[in-house]
């Protein structure tokens, strides 16, 4: 499976010159994908070959979101905490395990539409060509897939449990 998604990666970058990497995009498997992972630094400049000045474009859009992604995180890493002691009793309580299922599901769904405007921010930067290579990686990022420019945390975004 993963070697391909790794061959579908490597054509939709030979292709994104050509404005084919849209014709096809692979699919998503809903609206909680793989994480912030677009805007990590050398990897993204490369991947899409971004010039200087779009280089300095895109680190300061991220550092301007950075404190409200970092807050985001903290949350959603309490709430998978809270939850996993809930569930960790003899018997849990379906009340409150519900309300934290809800509520991780809510910031989810927050961390979500960051995601979205931060891609949306980024896209702006970029030229038509870069815009369609931009796309191919957030698609296969958004399935889950070895998409983004970062090392992912945990399965959709979610931080792994602790030991």
């Amino acid at each position: 499976m993963r070697k391909s998604k790794l061959a579908i990666l490597g054509t939709v970058l030979t292709l994104a010159p050509f404005g084919l990497a849209r014709a096809q995009p692979p699919p998503s498997d809903g609206p909680e994908g793989g994480g912030p992972r677009i805007g990590r630094g050398e990897g993204m400049a490369r991947a899409l070959g971004l010039s200087e000045a779009q280089k300095e474009q895109v680190h300061k859009l991220m550092e301007g979101r950075r404190a409200e992604h970092a807050a985001l995180r903290e949350q959603i890493m309490a709430n998978s905490e809270q939850l996993r002691k809930a569930l960790e009793v003899a018997n849990p309580d379906p009340a409150g395990v519900g309300e934290l299922a809800i509520e991780g599901h809510r910031l989810r769904e927050q961390g979500r539409a960051l995601r979205e405007a931060q891609d949306k921010a980024v896209r702006a930067i970029l030229t038509p060509e870069q815009q369609a290579r931009f796309d191919a990686i957030a698609a296969l990022r958004d399935e889950g897939g070895p998409g983004g420019f970062g090392p992912r945390r945990g399965h959709r975004g979610m931080p792994p449990a602790q030991p």
